[in-house]
């Protein structure tokens, strides 16, 4: 156990105005200005710091206290007693999409390589350090350096809703030093003041996707006081773990996303959805293939000659399916599954009449088959900081349809939306698609993630949600809360979407006049502007793309070279290569796209295994044989963009007729 006493801590605490609290405000002028601005601007908190006759330490708000007794006594038995059973939250597996991946090799380079040694990895984290600490409670702060010392984390990322604890802490702990320690560890000091639920998991999402998400396995969590806000924010932290490793991306999925992008612009007659656009009055249904749809066709059909209709993902097959042709197809994904699902859509309907609102690396396939093509830039993609410059990139377009969908159409210029289908979660267990859905029709295989947590549905009750779709709602929750001027109703039997107005479809009854719904989309479609392929060609800069990713990967070489050749490596090289994904972001945008989703999943990767094994030594050479087999794979993926970068000059300029996306070396 850490020896740590807080028994040396001032008993005459020193007011406001002492040089101890300037000290501490002159640290967050430095780290933190925004919130030093707040906090200078302190008059009479709401309540005040309380030291009584004996020394003992509280805050005061009129007769209650917030610790009940001496703030020191609480704090020292409630982390003693954590040190004997800290709270910690790991990885169970590693679990990688596509078999043959990079991030796949990695895994199995390193599992074969301790097998050889015949190490044996234990079942969770051998060693206390953590990269991460998350504090669900400031108080007066008196367990922050405590616990930096037992965990010897990097960023620590501290929660509270109380405004006023943080002034009072000002007068208690020694911020200077907190803020120096995380930043001598190669992190930051985080902190996040918010009383709404929704908001901290956001703040936390952001902040740990900030502070390298690769490294999120054995962080600790500690709650400091009870408080039914921190107590559910601490219960969604551990509920949407895997969130925050979600998302990160693919060397090999952004070699298929450039290949599709300039296919997609090769086709021809292509506009580009590249401004906000003025707003519009007509209301606009966005039609999910949440099984509630199936309840609502009667509605949407009744009412469609007062609403721009668009579908989303599997739910065109449902809409044509009951004679309601959308306006509109909005499409975001690359999957090969969802391009055959579309055909298939296609030969039993036709689309003749659909614009597509598709993401520019959609499967060129989706692309060809609709007659109008509007195509968006989604944000953190390679195509998008290749091709983008001068286009509003669609940010929260992800990770399904129905987020992508939101962004769109707000930047349309839709300010009424009106959610069917769009359910987030379902009142049956593993059951989240329409009846006329291909995976309703049992043609497909229904997909969930293993997670079911259930949460407040839209019509009261309870709804079923898994991971992906809880970390969609999320994203709408977080796109609707940034754009006020939206009014959104959700007319889905799902679950409670957070900014959205429920109703039952069967009291709408839309008052604004029919609406001539060729028209306006002809209006939308002239309001795009068109993107030819020889715009395309002037954008292209392939010599400078090829030297910026000679120089980085010239820089991850050394690093991992020199790694590999230390007697003990010790996990700096980690912290340097991550380091180095920011700075390959800020020299290429495109390069550190193409990098970062599979860089951070290696060095995930290679932190868990290395917090499973026991001995020192076995560690040592393993961490050896980590930055060696990373070596590699860096080689092979610079060989591959090399090429890319090559064919996609060639297919633009007309030598070759497309790119190859495959990774085939």
């Amino acid at each position: 156990m850490v020896e740590t006493s807080l028994a040396d801590a001032p008993a005459d605490q020193e007011p406001p105005e002492s040089a101890f609290f300037s000290e501490n405000m002159a640290a967050f002028r430095e780290h933190m200005p925004q919130l030093h601005a707040r906090l200078a601007q302190v008059r009479t908190p709401h309540s005040r710091l309380f030291i009584d006759d004996d020394g003992e330490l509280d805050i005061a708000l009129g007769d209650r206290r917030f610790y009940g007794e001496d703030a020191i006594a609480f704090t020292q038995r409630q982390i003693d007693a954590y040190f004997e059973k800290p709270e910690r939250r790991s990885i169970e597996n590693l679990a990688f999409g596509g078999l043959d991946g990079l991030e796949n090799r990695y895994k199995k380079a390193l599992s074969a390589a301790l097998e050889a040694e015949s190490v044996d990895l234990a079942d969770a984290r051998v060693d206390k350090a953590s990269h991460f600490t998350i504090v669900f409670g400031l108080g007066l702060g008196l367990h922050l350096d405590p616990l930096m010392a037992f965990t010897s984390c990097s960023e620590l990322i501290i929660v509270e809703p109380n405004f006023d604890n943080l002034y009072h802490s000002l007068s208690v702990i020694d911020w200077c030093a907190l803020f120096e320690g995380a930043a001598q560890a190669g992190g930051a000091v985080h902190l996040v003041l918010d009383k709404d639920q929704d908001a901290i998991a956001t703040h936390l999402r952001g902040l740990i996707r900030l502070g390298n998400p690769a490294l999120i396995d054995g962080v600790y969590v500690y709650q400091h006081y009870g408080s039914s806000l921190l107590t559910e924010a601490r219960f969604a932290f551990h509920r949407d773990f895997s969130l925050h490793i979600l998302g990160l991306g693919f060397f090999e999925d952004e070699l298929l996303m450039m290949a599709n992008a300039v296919a997609n612009v090769k086709r021809g007659n292509v506009r580009l959805l590249s401004s906000q656009q003025q707003p519009r009055t007509e209301p606009v249904f966005i039609c999910g293939s949440g099984p509630s749809i199936d309840g609502d066709l009667e509605v949407i059909a009744a009412q469609r000659d007062r609403a721009i209709v668009v579908s989303i993902g599997s739910a065109l097959r449902t809409l044509l399916a009951h004679g309601i042709r959308p306006d509109m197809h909005v499409e975001t994904e690359n999957h090969p599954e969802n391009a055959a699902n579309i055909e298939r859509v296609a030969e039993e309907f036709g689309l003749t009449g659909i614009t597509l609102l598709g993401a520019a690396t959609v499967q060129p396939i989706i692309t060809e088959l609709f007659d109008d093509v509007i195509l968006y830039f989604r944000d953190s993609q390679v195509p998008t900081a290749v091709f983008g410059n001068g286009s509003e990139h669609m940010g929260t377009a992800g990770p399904t349809v129905a987020n992508a969908a939101l962004v769109t159409l707000a930047h349309v210029g839709y300010r009424e939306i009106y959610l069917f289908g769009v359910d987030m979660g379902s009142r049956q267990t593993d059951h989240y698609h329409s009846a006329s859905t291909y995976i309703g029709l049992g043609e497909n295989e229904e997909w969930a993630g293993s997670t079911r947590l259930p949460v407040p549905a839209n019509f009261g009750g309870e709804a079923v949600v898994e991971t992906m779709l809880s970390w969609s709602r999320s994203g709408l929750e977080d796109v609707l809360s940034m754009n006020r001027v939206i009014r959104c109703v959700n007319c889905s039997d799902g679950a409670r979407i957070a900014g959205t107005t429920p109703m039952l479809p069967s009291v709408l009854d839309l008052q604004n006049p029919p609406i001539d719904n060729a028209q306006i989309m002809d209006e939308i479609r002239n309001n795009m502007r068109a993107m030819p392929l020889e715009l395309m060609a002037r954008i292209w800069r392939d010599a400078e793309l090829a030297k910026n990713s000679q120089e980085i990967f010239a820089e991850f070489h050394t690093i991992l070279a020199s790694a590999a050749e230390l007697e003990d490596p010790g996990f700096g090289w980690i912290y340097d290569l991550y380091d180095l994904i920011g700075e390959a972001k800020a020299k290429s945008p495109a390069i550190g796209i193409f990098l970062f989703g599979s860089t951070c999943l290696f060095l995930g990767t290679c932190w868990w295994f290395d917090g499973r094994i026991e001995d020192a030594e076995n560690r040592r050479r393993f961490r050896r044989t980590a930055a060696r087999e990373m070596y590699s794979l860096f080689a092979v993926m610079e060989r591959r963009l090399s090429i890319l970068i090559a064919d996609t000059g060639s297919c633009i300029a007309g030598q070759i007729e497309t790119v190859d996306s495959k990774l085939n070396v």
